[in-house]
């Protein structure tokens, strides 16, 4: 329970950063069309999938389904949670954030086209 907990705590600050930033965006012709700040917490499970260090080899909980019922609602909030992630403190191992469609069977446009840096380890 405290490793799902510690998980959260970082995803509520992810929420934060993509409402701030999707806020910013409002006034460009690609900004998502829903609010992904409360759409991405249907993701809250995959933290433990996609944090570097971990050591899940598939996702976990409800990753799947709320990876599914966001690609259904707006598939840019996945980019802008990916990519606002590294201001709140989470460092994703981005080479497994970009199989999560994959780990979840589930067809999506493709997550690489989201300007993720592989090199680093986290979003830019």
């Amino acid at each position: 329970m405290g490793v799902l907990l510690g998980l959260r705590i970082p995803l509520l600050w992810l929420v934060f950063a993509v409402s701030a930033s999707v806020g910013r965006a409002a006034n460009t012709a690609a900004a998502p069309a829903v609010d992904c700040s409360s759409l991405v917490l249907n993701m809250a499970d995959c933290l433990s999938f996609v944090t570097e260090g971990s050591t899940a080899k598939t996702p976990e909980g409800t990753c799947c389904s709320g990876l599914k019922t966001v690609l259904k609602t707006d598939a840019e909030c996945i980019c802008e949670a990916f990519r606002n992630s590294a201001q709140l403190g989470v460092t994703l191992n981005v080479t497994k954030a970009l199989t999560l469609p994959t780990a979840c069977h589930v067809s999506s446009p493709s997550v690489s086209n989201c300007g993720l840096s592989i090199d680093t380890g986290a979003a830019p």
